[in-house]
C-alpha cells in the first residue's frame, strides 16, 4: 500500500503522532476498493468488472472543486473521491462513484448535493454516491437532501455507511477484509483509553492470524488498523513492540507495523538496556521487523551475517 512518499516525508517531526485521516482513508479506498463496494453497495459490486482496476479521478475532482466558495475547501470531512468504475456489461460502460468520508456533524446532505451538481456539470453523468460516516450521527440529522419551492421539488437520496451502526460480531466474523478495517475505525471512534488500544492491537493481530488472506493483505490491513487506533503512550507502544518481537521468536507471521519504525538509535538504546548479547539480538529482530536489510542489521546490531539469517528463519 503506497502513497508515493515515505512515512517520514508524510509526517513532519512535530506531527508524527497525529493520525493522517485523509491519507489513511485514501490508502484503504485504493487498496481495498472492491471489498468496500461489496460491503456498502453489493448491487454495484456484482455489476462491476472486478478484473479491471477502478480509476481515481483525483486531479479532475480537485479541478471541479476549484471554486471561489471557501466552504468547499474547508468542509469538515476527511476525504472525497470520484472513481470511475468499469462495468461487466462490456464496451466502455462505466459509472461515477462519489465517496464522501464525514468526520463530524455538519451540512453533509447539502454538501453532497452540491458535489453531485458539480460532478454532473463536468461529466454529464449522475454519480452513485456513498457517505462513510465516522461520527455518532444525531437522531434528527437528515440522511438525504430535499428542497421545495413554488412547486419545484428536489429529493436526493444517497447510500451511507455509518460506522457506529455496524454490528461488531458481524464485522469480526466476516471474510471481507474491509470489515476488519471498519471494525478498527469503529473502535477508534468509541475508545480513547490507551490500555484498551494496546489490547485491541493485540486482538487485531490474532484476528488476522485466523484469516487465510495473503501476507501482503494482512500487512496492509494491520497498517491501517494501527494508524487509525493511533496509540500514543510510548511505554505501551514499546510493550506492543515486544509483543510483536515475541511472536517473531515463535516463528509466527511477521507484520511490519509503523510502530516498529523507530530510528535505529532508539531501537539500539532500548535493546542494549537488556544486556549485551540479548540486547544485540533484540536490536536485530526489531530492525528486521521494520524492514531493514540484513547487511544493515548486521552492522547496527554488531552480529554476524549467519546470526542474522538465523533470526530471519
Amino acid at each position: 500500500m503506497t502513497t508515493g512518499k515515505t512515512n517520514e516525508e508524510n509526517m513532519t517531526s512535530d506531527a508524527k503522532e497525529r493520525f493522517d485521516h485523509d491519507g489513511t482513508w485514501k490508502d484503504i479506498i485504493e487498496r481495498f476498493f472492491y471489498s468496500l463496494l461489496k460491503r456498502a453497495l453489493p448491487e454495484l459490486y456484482e455489476a462491476a468488472d472486478r478484473d479491471k482496476k477502478p480509476t481515481l479521478l483525483d486531479k479532475e475532482f480537485r479541478d471541479i472543486l476549484n471554486t471561489a466558495d471557501p466552504a468547499i475547501h474547508t468542509s469538515p470531512h476527511f476525504a472525497d473521491y470520484v472513481i470511475k468504475v468499469p462495468l461487466r456489461c462490456g464496451g466502455e460502460e462505466w459509472i461515477l462513484f462519489h465517496i464522501e468520508i464525514q468526520a463530524r456533524a455538519g451540512n453533509l446532505a447539502e454538501r453532497i448535493n452540491h458535489y453531485r451538481c458539480l460532478i454532473y456539470a463536468h461529466y454529464r453523468r449522475e454519480p452513485v454516491t456513498l457517505a462513510i460516516i465516522t461520527y455518532k450521527r444525531s437522531p434528527g440529522e437528515p440522511a438525504y437532501y430535499s428542497h421545495s419551492r413554488f412547486g419545484t421539488k428536489i429529493l436526493f437520496e444517497y447510500n451511507d455507511l455509518v460506522l457506529d451502526e455496524l454490528d461488531d460480531e458481524e464485522l469480526i466474523s466476516s471474510d471481507n477484509p474491509i470489515d476488519l478495517l471498519l471494525y478498527a475505525a469503529k473502535f477508534a471512534l468509541n475508545v480513547k483509553e490507551e490500555h484498551q488500544k494496546l489490547n485491541f492491537l493485540r486482538k487485531s493481530v490474532e484476528l488476522l492470524d485466523e484469516r487465510g488472506w495473503s501476507m501482503i493483505d494482512k500487512r496492509d490491513l494491520f497498517l491501517f488498523t494501527e494508524r487509525i487506533v493511533n496509540m500514543k503512550d510510548k511505554e505501551l507502544v514499546w510493550q506492543f513492540k515486544e509483543f510483536m518481537a515475541q511472536r517473531n521468536k515463535e516463528g509466527k507471521a511477521m507484520y511490519v507495523p509503523m510502530l516498529l519504525r523507530d530510528s535505529a538509535a532508539e531501537i539500539e538504546r532500548r535493546g542494549m538496556d537488556k544486556g549485551k548479547e540479548e540486547g544485540k539480538i533484540e536490536v536485530a529482530r526489531n530492525l528486521l521487523a521494520r524492514g531493514d536489510s540484513p547487511d544493515a542489521v548486521s552492522k547496527i546490531a554488531g552480529l554476524p551475517q549467519e546470526k542474522i539469517r538465523e533470526l530471519m528463519n
